[in-house]
């Protein structure tokens, strides 16, 4: 995942409070408990005050990653998957790492869902949010040739305006069909038609492309170790150094806890992630695909010195 959203946590006066929530349904009753769980953990009531008045606004989000910090919101980070319970920590560093592992990035994409009486349209960026909405029909009767063309144009428009890599339609077949047809042929190959909701396709496609993702990362890695070139460093120390030189390309964890180990004082889940951030460098978990020593490796960046 790429961390340059987080990039206002570097130089930043702590101490922070970070969350990571769910803001579906009972939002208010999840915080409640979490701002007395930072209160105990002797957080200020003023970065408190922050979060709650972020947390106000939904932002169309299931999820919600925040840091608090220096008088202001850090980090606001919509997160396209809620987490299944929450993240509450106050401390000197901030910590963005179950942020790093609930965000990661959806496809852009636009969802079309058409009937024999109109389309609604949606384009959606990486983030989960959405950019644009647009509606094409009367309603009261059928769409005809041109209306189609217009839901067509719509469509490819806004593919255009977020590069999306995925069209997704829903809706009848016909009407499907019907829009399919009034596409522009080079669009076509990016077209997946679904009958149920969009939603569920859109995730499991995203999740299929983050673990392709994954696996270029830790195929990289694998062929740099055994390659013996240098271009890839394992355990904390050997990471450590290597971020704060600013050679890392990407940060890879095997546990997005990374366990209770101590990184240059401090906790290494948090200390890591915010040196990556720093660097500029991406994060990637993967989970059991790798062994790492201490749960910590890196790739440098190509034009680091060996």
């Amino acid at each position: 995942m790429r961390t340059t959203h987080f990039q206002d946590v570097v130089g930043a006066e702590g101490p922070f409070v970070s969350v990571c929530l769910d803001v579906g349904e009972h939002v208010s009753l999840r915080w409640r408990a979490m701002r007395d769980q930072l209160e105990a953990e002797g957080a200020f009531g003023d970065l408190l005050d922050l979060i709650e008045s972020a947390l106000a606004d939904s932002g169309g989000s299931v999820g919600r990653g925040l840091v608090a910090g220096d008088g202001r919101v850090l980090v606001d980070e919509p997160l396209p998957m809620a987490p299944s319970g929450y993240v509450a920590r106050f401390g000197a560093l901030p910590y963005v790492l179950p942020m790093v592992d609930l965000a990661e990035p959806l496809l852009p994409h636009v969802v079309v869902r058409v009937d024999e009486h109109g389309a609604d349209l949606r384009g959606v960026d990486a983030g989960g949010r959405p950019v644009a909405v647009a509606s094409v029909g009367a309603r009261e009767r059928r769409l005809d040739a041109a209306e189609l063309a217009d839901v067509a144009q719509e469509a490819t428009t806004l593919v255009d305006r977020l590069s999306a890599p995925l069209l997704v339609l829903a809706g009848s077949l016909p009407a499907r069909r019907s829009v399919r047809v009034a596409l522009p042929g080079k669009y076509h190959r990016l077209v997946v038609e679904v009958e149920g909701a969009p939603d569920r396709a859109v995730l499991h496609l995203a999740g299929r492309a983050n673990q392709d993702a994954r696996r270029a990362v830790v195929q990289r890695f694998r062929d740099e170790v055994t390659g013996l070139t240098g271009r890839a460093v394992h355990g904390i120390d050997a990471v450590g150094e290597a971020l704060a030189e600013g050679r890392v390309e990407t940060l890879l964890l095997t546990d997005p806890l990374v366990g209770s180990r101590l990184a240059d004082g401090g906790r290494a889940d948090e200390v890591l992630p915010l040196l990556a951030v720093a660097g500029g460098a991406e994060i990637v978990l993967v989970g059991g695909a790798l062994r790492l020593h201490e749960d910590v490796g890196a790739l440098l960046s190509s034009d680091a010195p060996l």
